[in-house]
């Protein structure tokens, strides 16, 4: 499969964001979680053309895009200040979080569907799986939107 076609378009960013987070969430491995943070993180900025959060927050509300308005939403979200915190924080090699794997089904974090040998990645001891749900859930309902949008004016 042409792999470029992820970077053509913030759709295409999230095609592959969906696909690696279905991956991790059946078995967990740390190259996923790493490509994870870094498109949850990154996605944001591709949506709004590059924009950064100062010149969005001075614009007014009644005139930024969906796009930006999602920019401001996720930046408000604490698992997407973890995100960013891990992503910045791998660049600077400075990570104020406390990342652990755990490896076996667990009581207390292991779900159904899990398997016995299921890996997880905790982040101060919350599951990723859990952050990376929220931040995708924030992101998926701004494409469905979107996609509505672009199939009702056909």
């Amino acid at each position: 499969m042409d792999r470029i076609k992820y970077f053509e378009s913030p759709n295409g960013m999230f095609e592959l964001m969906e696909e690696v987070f279905f991956r991790f969430y059946d078995d967990a491995a740390a190259s996923d979680f790493i490509l994870l943070v870094f498109l949850l993180y990154h996605l944001r900025e591709q949506i709004v053309g590059g924009q950064n959060h100062k010149e969005i927050n001075s614009m007014p509300l009644s005139q930024r895009t969906d796009g930006q308005k999602l920019f401001v939403n996720l930046w408000q979200m604490p698992q997407f200040q973890i995100i960013r915190e891990l992503c910045n924080g791998s660049k600077h090699h400075r990570i104020n979080k406390q990342v652990r794997e755990i490896a076996g089904f667990t009581c207390g974090l292991s779900r159904s569907g899990d398997q016995l040998g299921q890996r997880y990645f905790l982040v101060d001891g919350e599951e990723s799986r859990d952050l990376f749900s929220a931040v995708i859930d924030k992101y998926r309902n701004f494409f469905r939107e979107k996609t509505h949008l672009m199939s009702s004016c056909s």
